[in-house]
């Protein structure tokens, strides 16, 4: 009878505890879920933000970079051999623009992560470790 009691009691203790041991793993888990979902927002944000600087920090280099190597796509001009490089500046003029205002809007929407990043493909990576978002 002692026997039997000891068993119930252990049974009972056991019974009693295991839904408290689960619900403790169970705020352990959400607990680690949440600093992930936190971490990972954190990284979006700060990658967007990185990129959208070097986006501006960038963006001057487009015009001259256009004008010494233009577009293969260029040799197909009329005069190509003067007209390539000139048409190449403007090119890269309006690739500077177009680069420091998505660069401008992806520091000020780096908040919004389910938007997509705005910036073109970097021609120069200032910051490592920053990767462009694919469309």
């Amino acid at each position: 009878m002692r026997r039997l009691s000891l068993w119930l009691a252990l049974l009972l203790v056991c019974g009693l505890a295991a839904p408290g041991v689960a619900r403790a793993a169970d705020e352990e888990e959400a607990e680690e879920e949440e600093e992930s979902a936190l971490g990972e927002y954190g990284s979006e944000v700060g990658n967007r933000f990185l990129m959208g600087l070097n986006s501006i920090l960038t963006a001057p280099a487009d015009p001259p970079m256009s004008a010494v190597k233009p577009d293969k796509e260029f040799n197909e001009l009329p005069l190509a051999v003067v007209t390539k490089w000139p048409v190449g500046f403007v090119q890269g003029a309006m690739l500077m623009g177009h680069r420091a205002v998505s660069g401008l809007l992806d520091i000020t929407f780096s908040l919004l992560t389910p938007m997509k990043m705005l910036s073109p493909e970097p021609r120069f990576m200032i910051f490592p470790g920053v990767e462009h978002e694919e469309y």
